[in-house]
């Protein structure tokens, strides 16, 4: 709810990286039909509108009173779309109320995502699925970078890196080792179904030197042939419960 962070500005130029977590979403979810999805820290309903299409019934849980005014206006042709308030740890939803629950951009947020997983699994039918997105500690520029400086990529679950002070408090940003983060899954009662890689050409130089066209060409082709390198800074799971 910071007044001075603009998120559609911060979402400006970064076409890419969009259409890159569009790609993902297509290959972990499909053209299954659902009758219940939910999108846990869903901001402005960036990619509930994805899940629109595919849902009967979708919840859009949200924190920011910012961010679910501006979902509102985003959303406005989907009434399918219900806003609500809740959080990660704890979305005020029923117990095994949903096909799918989706969380995007939200567990860089968590130090410790083990009550948020907790959470989706709650609410989730029996078999359903979650869409996992997290931070990749061990992509191939943090390897690059602890292969000069020496320092080991710690196989724990968190690396921090850095917060951000704004007016509603300071927001952590950690990175997740992906190897502990599955382990993490089967701890909390999911199967692990698959792995991709995402937004593995972000970097400012693809973008510079390669048409959009291009590396999305490369990033369709990629996400799944580099999943088992962990090669990118984004890694998206689908997993069971």
């Amino acid at each position: 709810d910071d007044t001075e962070f603009d998120y559609d500005r911060f979402w400006a130029g970064r076409q890419y990286e969009h259409e890159s977590e569009l790609l993902a979403l297509g290959k972990l979810v499909g053209n299954r039909k659902l009758k219940v999805a939910i999108d846990i820290g869903g901001g402005f309903g960036r990619l509930t509108k994805w899940l629109a299409a595919h849902s009967r019934k979708v919840y859009l849980v949200e924190p920011s009173a910012k961010m679910r005014q501006a979902a509102k206006k985003y959303l406005t042709t989907y009434p399918q779309v219900a806003i609500r308030l809740g959080q990660a740890e704890d979305t005020n939803l029923p117990n095994k109320c949903a096909d799918l629950v989706m969380m995007v951009r939200v567990i860089h947020h968590l130090p410790n995502p083990a009550p948020a997983l907790a959470e989706a699994r709650r609410i989730l039918k029996p078999r359903g699925l979650l869409v996992l997105e997290f931070a990749n500690s061990l992509h191939l520029l943090a390897r690059v970078r602890s292969w000069f400086t020496g320092r080991p990529i710690m196989p724990g679950p968190v690396e921090r890196r850095g917060v951000e002070n704004i007016a509603a408090g300071t927001i952590p940003f950690v990175n997740h080792h992906p190897v502990a983060m599955q382990k993490l899954l089967v701890r909390q009662g999911y199967k692990v179904v698959r792995v991709l890689s995402v937004s593995n050409f972000r970097h400012r130089v693809f973008k510079f030197f390669l048409p959009l066209s291009v590396l999305l060409g490369l990033e369709s082709f990629l996400q799944t042939q580099l999943a088992g390198l962990y090669f990118g800074p984004s890694i998206w799971v689908l997993a069971r419960r």
